[in-house]
């Protein structure tokens, strides 16, 4: 008894860690970068993520942004501000996704969607996504 108690907490020690792991701050990755390594810092590198939470139901409308994925989930990374979101699996999505696949070369995105919540973090749900040829798109 007493060591599976010993083995349970030893478990959901490793857990707890691996999850503050996962969510530490990390430079955003830039649109055709291929490296992971965090040794590796591009020269126009940004400043660190913006971590701000922001309200269940929050619509966003013509953000531009571009994906990256990250294990099995898609994450979407406003380029107004570097904010890191992690996109909730839809059909839009999966069009998106299709789209990235077939042309590489679309990198950045116009976007609408509904952030929502979860344990302390944002997500989003992605309603419209249109590709846009340039970073700044005439702005």
């Amino acid at each position: 008894m007493f060591r599976t108690f010993i083995t349970a907490l030893c478990c959901l020690t490793v857990f707890a860690l691996s999850v503050l792991l996962a969510q530490r701050a990390e430079e955003p990755p830039q649109p055709g970068q291929t490296t992971t390594s965090p040794a590796v810092q591009p020269a126009e590198a940004k400043p660190r993520i913006k971590t701000k939470r922001q309200r269940e139901g929050t619509a966003m409308s013509g953000e531009k942004v571009f994906f990256r994925q990250n294990g099995n989930r898609t994450v979407l990374y406003r380029l107004k501000d570097n904010q890191r979101l992690t996109c909730l699996e839809n059909l839009t999505l999966e069009r998106v996704l299709g789209a990235m696949e077939k042309k590489p070369e679309h990198k950045y995105w116009r976007i609408d969607g509904t952030l929502t919540e979860f344990r302390g973090e944002n997500y989003i749900i992605i309603h419209r996504a249109v590709v846009t040829t340039e970073k700044t798109d005439g702005e």
